[in-house]
């Protein structure tokens, strides 16, 4: 990451909304499960009959009015460790909540179904089946028959369903990002304060992550790539472990070894934390003296991850190195091999990226990505590992997503997918015409469309195009 971070602008979420705007987002089916989960809590607390149990309970009914229409039904269930609705992964919840979901496999719940016309009282009954101790649920014959016998119709329980091998669970990418930053932050936290780091989260927003590299990179990487908007560690941790992902991916290495890449690439800052605030955050370039304090960063990160078991422990060594640089003239110094770890190579790309594209060193004007990745290119060899170069450009192309380009007609367009063929051929959504006014967009496949080519890159700030209203509606 750079050596020193802007102040972070408080009040922009990660889609370029206000606070207030943020506090308005549609209704999420995972809401239900956070409102149950808080009415359990008070009521367990305050009783059943409490006032704030009842308030609560209105919530939730509030909820299940915007989200069950008329004749239809909400159901969630549960798959390992994770809540699901119809196929897709709930993971801020699989994450936040996971006591609930614990709390509900031991009363041997795997499926909640809210049916159109359920009522507070129902929900209120809800929650009291499920604050049963479990061995008191099961003498009254399990939650199905505790609910039928209070007289419940509209919520229906039952265990977990038989997962088939063709089921196929998919995370949405803005969800996966949304958790992963959420992580990135509660180890930066537990790390700061000499807490053990929480990895079962880690673990599962980087299995994540890799589901969808698999299935949707396109969707992830436009998430990424709205970088020069709300900046701080988290995004670039986050950012660092998607692109180390996406390059391991392509090495034919186990799934085991790919989750502790990913992990190395969320943790590879986290000695951040032993430096001051006051040289993180400057927001002019560093004196020579605060350079050497930043420069311990490496050693701290090391420290802290020095005890992460199996594969993780490659986080340790990446920690450790990732500013080695391949021929090892980078800091701090390693004399015991001629090269840093393949891991560590692997992040040390992520990391150069992310950082030199975003827009975190006000006294440095960020690289377009394009740049970015001729600049490791140009530097394969030394700086970065030629193989891992090469691997990298051709993952993310010449022109990776989120850059604005230039046509030879003249239109500029901002890249949704690279090319699956070829590296200059990308896909586009053209925003403007040659003359620079703009027109309604259009995607267009250059893949496809053998006529027109890319010429340059273009600064979107000079041409004046807000890349997040382009790349948020893919």
């Amino acid at each position: 990451m750079s050596e020193a971070a802007a102040v972070p602008t408080p009040s922009r979420s990660l889609w370029g909304q206000t606070e207030g705007e943020a506090r308005r987002r549609p209704l999420r089916p995972g809401d239900v499960l956070r409102v149950i989960a808080r009415a359990r809590r008070t009521a367990a607390l305050y009783g059943a009959g409490h006032p704030v149990v009842a308030s609560t309970m209105r919530e939730a009914h509030g909820i299940l009015a915007g989200l069950v229409a008329a004749g239809h039904s909400l159901r969630v269930a549960i798959h390992e460790d994770t809540f699901y609705v119809e196929r897709t992964v709930l993971l801020e919840e699989s994450l936040q909540l996971y006591a609930l979901l614990l709390d509900l496999r031991e009363r041997e719940v795997g499926v909640l179904e809210f049916h159109a016309g359920v009522e507070v009282e129902e929900l209120q009954h809800l929650v009291e089946v499920l604050n049963l101790p479990p061995a008191e649920l099961r003498r009254e014959g399990g939650a199905s028959h505790a609910l039928a016998r209070r007289g419940v119709r509209h919520i229906t329980v039952g265990p977990a369903p038989a997962a088939p091998e063709e089921l196929r669970l998919r995370v949405d990418p803005r969800d996966a990002y949304r958790a992963g930053l959420r992580v990135a932050d509660e180890l930066t936290f537990q790390a700061s304060r000499g807490l053990p780091l929480e990895m079962r989260k880690a673990r599962m927003v980087v299995n994540a992550l890799l589901d969808i590299i698999m299935e949707d990179r396109a969707g992830l990487l436009g998430i990424s790539a709205l970088r020069a908007y709300d900046e701080d560690t988290a995004h670039h941790s986050l950012n660092v472990a998607v692109l180390a992902l996406l390059m391991a991916e392509r090495l034919n290495v186990d799934r085991a070894r790919l989750i502790a890449i990913g992990l190395a690439g969320l943790l590879h800052d986290i000695g951040k934390v032993r430096v001051p605030r006051e040289i993180l955050l400057k927001a002019a370039a560093l004196t020579p003296e605060e350079q050497v304090v930043m420069r311990r960063h490496p050693v701290y990160g090391a420290h802290l991850l020095r005890n992460l078991p199996g594969l993780a422990r490659v986080a340790f060594i990446a920690a450790f190195e990732h500013h080695a640089n391949y021929d090892l003239s980078g800091y701090p110094r390693i004399g015991t091999r001629r090269f840093p770890h393949l891991v560590t190579r692997i992040v040390q790309i992520a990391d150069f990226f992310d950082a030199a594209t975003s827009a975190r060193r006000p006294y440095h004007r960020p690289l377009a990505p394009a740049e970015a990745t001729r600049f490791i290119l140009d530097k394969a060899g030394t700086i970065f590992d030629p193989v891992l170069a090469r691997i990298f450009v051709h993952a993310l192309g010449l022109y990776p997503v989120g850059s604005l380009v230039e046509l030879d007609t003249g239109e500029l367009g901002v890249v949704l997918r690279p090319g699956e063929r070829e590296l200059t051929r990308p896909v586009l959504r053209v925003v403007q015409n040659r003359f620079r006014d703009p027109i309604a967009p259009y995607t267009v496949d250059l893949e496809e469309d053998p006529e027109r080519h890319i010429v340059r890159a273009v600064d979107p700030e000079a041409a004046g195009i807000d890349l997040t209203a382009h790349l948020q509606v893919q």
